[in-house]
């Protein structure tokens, strides 16, 4: 597989709460960890490292031959810990209250990935050089679209598009979104904060994910694009092609 990973603080706030974890079990199975924190000053940023920390600690043991069902219970229980951890942290110290973090998770096998999806972070697959999206943004405005109270159009420029309805930490239990797809030799993941997708269109995205150069260039070319298009937001995205050599290697 073919990786890369990018986060930056942005052109306008002064922190970079945004977290980004790429890493393997210690059976080699990769995962990919976004988070976007929200909270005080700094609790956002001690919200995304931690989730993410924890993710990472809760996933170590993950085996590669366990089979899409262990996969689910295990994200879903990495995700769960996650909440736990922050909400006890947020309990205990009035400096934590009210943080929390979007988070995506994804477990990268070699003919499916597995993801859990809560907040306004998303996942896209490019799959035959159409870019899907995987995720459903947890998040005001979608709320608002879906009940046919505001257009696409609207949900872009809207006051309040940053408010997010579910997020990891803000309350004791949290539901998490389970997604799992299929992905094939050439398909590329892309994991990303809305610092990404607000910035730069899809469409664009999806024409530098098509285009033929290496997975780092295409990361550092979208960074770079958010970047100009003015960087309101901290920016973070994980890449990751499959390019078919762990699946031929073990065969």
């Amino acid at each position: 597989m073919e990786k890369a990973w990018l986060t930056h603080r942005g052109r306008v706030r002064e922190l970079n709460e945004d977290s980004v974890g790429l890493f393997q079990s210690a059976h080699g199975v990769p995962v990919a960890v976004v988070a976007d924190g929200m909270g005080g000053h700094q609790a956002g940023d001690v919200a995304s490292r931690t989730a993410v920390r924890v993710i990472q600690r809760k996933l170590q043991d993950l085996p590669r031959e366990a089979g899409t069902d262990k996969w689910k219970e295990g994200i879903l229980g990495a995700v769960e810990a996650a909440n736990h951890e922050l909400y006890q942290m947020a309990s205990q110290d009035k400096g934590y209250k009210g943080m929390g973090t979007t988070v995506i998770a994804s477990i990268l096998g070699l003919e499916e990935v597995v993801l859990a999806h809560v907040g306004d972070s998303r996942a896209y697959l490019l799959h035959d050089e159409g870019l899907y999206q995987l995720t459903e943004d947890h998040s005001l405005v979608n709320v608002l679209k879906k009940h046919g109270e505001i257009t696409e159009e609207e949900a872009r420029v809207h006051p309040q598009r940053n408010v997010i309805v579910r997020a990891v930490g803000t309350n004791a239990e949290v539901e998490a979104d389970l997604i799992v797809t299929p992905w094939y030799k050439g398909d590329t993941l892309l994991v990303c904060s809305d610092g990404l997708y607000n910035m730069v269109s899809i469409d664009v995205i999806g024409q530098v994910l098509t285009s033929p150069i290496p997975v780092r260039e295409q990361a550092e070319r979208l960074l770079k694009m958010a970047l100009d298009a003015g960087g309101t937001d901290n920016i973070s995205l994980v890449l990751v092609k499959n390019d078919g050599a762990e699946k031929e290697k073990r065969s």
